[in-house]
C-alpha cells in the first residue's frame, strides 16, 4: 500500500498545471485581453482551455489512476479579484472544491499563487513594472491564505519569474510585450519582493491546520525556471560570455536573491541595476527551491539569417537545439545533461528540492518514455549523491494552452480532444504509472529501478 504523502518523508510523485492553461473562461486577466489582440500563434485564444472548470472532478480521478500522491495547481488571481477590490465568492467555492477532490483522491496539494496571469486592472496600472504592485500581491496573498491555507502543505509564490521579466519586457513572447530593459530589472524586484512579503504571509498567518495532510509541515518556496546555456559557436569569445551573462540573469540572479545575498537584478551596461530590497537581505526566503527544466538555449550574436526567435534589440539569435539533434514539437533539445548541472548548481544551498515541472511537448508520444526515463535518472543520481529532492512533477498533466504558441504543443500525459474535451491517456503515461508504482511506500527514485523500468 502507498504511503499516504502526509509524511514528511515521503517522495511527492506529482503532475503540473497552471490555471489559465487549462480552467477556461479567465477573461478579467492580461492574457486574455492579450490574446484577443490577435498575438497567440495563429491568431488563437484560450476560451474554454481544457474545460477543466467542468472537469475537475475528473481530472483528478485520472490524476489518482496514474498512482500521483501529489498535484501542482495555481490560483487564478482574476478569478477572485475581477475587479480591484472584489473579491468572488464563487472562485472561493470552487478553488476549495477542487482542494476537495484533492484530498479525496490522496493527492496533496501544491499550490501556486502566480503563474503568469495577471488581473487587467493590475496589467493597466503597470503590472510588475509598478512600485505599487507587490502590496497588491501581499493583499491577495493574504486572503488566499485565509481561505485555503489550513489545507494546503506546500506553496509556490511565484512560477518561473525570471522567463515573466524576459517575456514580458526583453524577449516580448508576453503581455505587456515591449522592449524595455528598464522595466525588466524593475520587475525583477518586484518580483522578488511579492515573493518576500509572500514568503512572510504564509509563515506567519497560517496557524490553523485541518485535513488529511494537516500533518505535513507548511513549505513556501517558489517555482524557477533553469536552463543551460552555451555559445552557438564553442570558440567564440563573445558568445562565451553572453551565455556566461544570460545563465547568471535567468539561473542564478533570484536564487542568490532569495538566499539573502546582496540582490544582483540587472547588469551594468545592458540593464540597469535595480535598487536593492533590503527586507530580503541577510536571511533565506523560502523552505525549499522549486525547479522547472525543459532544455538549453544556443545564444548567437549577430546571426546571418534570423529565426523566430531573434531578438533585434539585443541582437541575439536563440536555438534551443542542433540541426540533427532529437528534439521536442518545439523544437527544444532532450538534454538531460544539463538537468543535472542545473541540480548541481543548487548543491551549495544546501536546501529541500522539488523537481516542479520537467517535461516534452511529443503529439506522437514518440520520445517522452524516453525523455521521462532519462530525467528522472538524473533525479535518482542526485537523490544518491546527496540532494535531498523531495518530489517529482511532470509537466503537464493535461495537453493545454500554451501560451503564446497557443494548443498544439503537446505536453499532457493525457491527450486532450479540443472537439470533444475528451481525455486519453498517453502510452507514455503507462510507463510514469510503473516506475511510482515501482517506489511503493513513499519512496524516493532509484538508479537501480529507473535503470530496469527502462530497459
Amino acid at each position: 500500500m502507498t504511503k499516504t504523502p502526509d509524511s514528511k518523508t515521503a517522495f511527492l510523485w506529482g503532475a503540473a498545471t497552471s490555471s489559465h492553461q487549462i480552467e477556461g473562461h479567465n477573461q478579467h486577466n492580461d492574457w486574455w485581453a492579450w490574446e484577443a489582440k490577435g498575438k497567440v500563434d495563429g491568431g488563437v485564444r484560450s476560451g474554454a482551455a481544457t474545460d477543466h472548470l467542468n472537469r475537475f472532478r475528473e481530472d483528478m480521478r485520472l490524476a489518482k489512476e496514474l498512482g500521483l500522491n501529489s498535484y501542482r495547481f495555481s490560483f487564478e488571481w482574476s478569478r477572485f479579484e475581477p475587479l480591484e477590490g472584489a473579491w468572488e465568492k464563487t472562485a472561493c467555492d470552487w478553488y476549495g472544491e477542487l482542494i476537495s477532490e484533492c484530498e479525496a483522491h490522496g493527492l496533496l496539494p501544491m499550490a501556486t499563487l502566480l503563474h503568469f496571469t495577471i488581473p487587467q486592472w493590475l496589467a493597466e496600472q503597470g503590472g510588475f513594472a509598478s512600485d505599487e504592485t507587490p502590496e497588491k500581491f501581499a493583499r491577495f496573498t493574504r486572503k488566499i491564505a485565509a481561505q485555503f491555507g489550513s489545507r494546503i502543505p506546500i506553496w509556490c509564490t511565484v512560477n518561473e519569474p525570471m522567463v515573466l521579466v524576459s517575456g514580458s519586457y526583453l524577449a516580448r513572447f508576453m503581455p505587456p510585450s515591449e522592449y524595455n530593459p528598464t522595466a525588466a530589472s524593475t520587475a525583477s524586484a518586484n518580483l522578488f519582493k511579492c515573493h518576500v512579503l509572500a514568503y512572510d504571509i504564509l509563515k506567519s498567518e497560517i496557524t490553523v491546520r485541518q485535513g488529511p495532510f494537516r500533518e505535513h509541515p507548511v513549505e513556501v518556496g517558489f517555482a524557477h525556471n533553469m536552463m543551460h546555456f552555451l555559445p552557438e559557436r564553442r570558440f567564440h569569445p563573445f558568445e562565451n560570455f553572453l551565455a556566461r551573462i544570460l545563465s547568471f540573469l535567468h539561473n542564478d540572479a533570484w536564487l542568490i536573491a532569495v538566499n539573502g545575498e546582496k540582490q544582483k537584478f540587472g547588469f551594468a551596461g545592458i540593464f540597469p541595476p535595480a535598487k536593492q530590497y533590503m527586507s530580503g537581505r541577510n536571511r533565506r526566503t523560502y523552505d525549499f527551491i522549486g525547479i522547472n527544466y525543459y532544455t538549453k538555449s544556443y545564444i548567437r550574436w549577430r546571426p546571418r539569417t534570423h529565426n523566430k526567435d531573434f531578438n533585434p534589440e539585443l541582437q541575439l539569435g536563440i536555438n534551443f537545439a542542433r540541426r540533427g539533434e532529437v528534439a521536442s514539437d518545439l523544437e527544444w533539445a532532450i538534454h538531460p545533461r544539463g538537468f543535472k548541472l542545473m541540480l548541481e548548481k543548487l548543491r551549495r544551498f544546501k536546501a529541500p528540492i522539488y523537481i516542479t515541472e520537467n517535461g516534452i511537448a511529443d503529439s506522437k508520444d514518440q520520445y517522452r518514455r524516453d525523455y521521462l526515463q532519462k530525467h528522472l535518472h538524473v533525479v535518482a543520481e542526485a537523490i544518491k549523491s546527496g540532494l535531498d529532492i523531495r518530489g517529482y512533477y511532470y509537466w503537464s498533466l493535461l495537453d493545454n494552452f500554451e501560451w503564446v504558441k497557443g494548443f498544439w504543443p503537446r505536453f499532457g500525459l493525457y491527450a486532450v480532444d479540443y472537439d470533444s474535451f475528451v481525455r486519453t491517456a498517453r502510452p507514455s503515461a503507462a510507463f510514469y504509472r510503473d516506475v511510482i508504482k515501482a517506489h511503493a511506500n513513499g519512496e524516493s527514485p532509484s538508479v537501480q529501478t529507473i535503470y530496469k523500468l527502462s530497459t
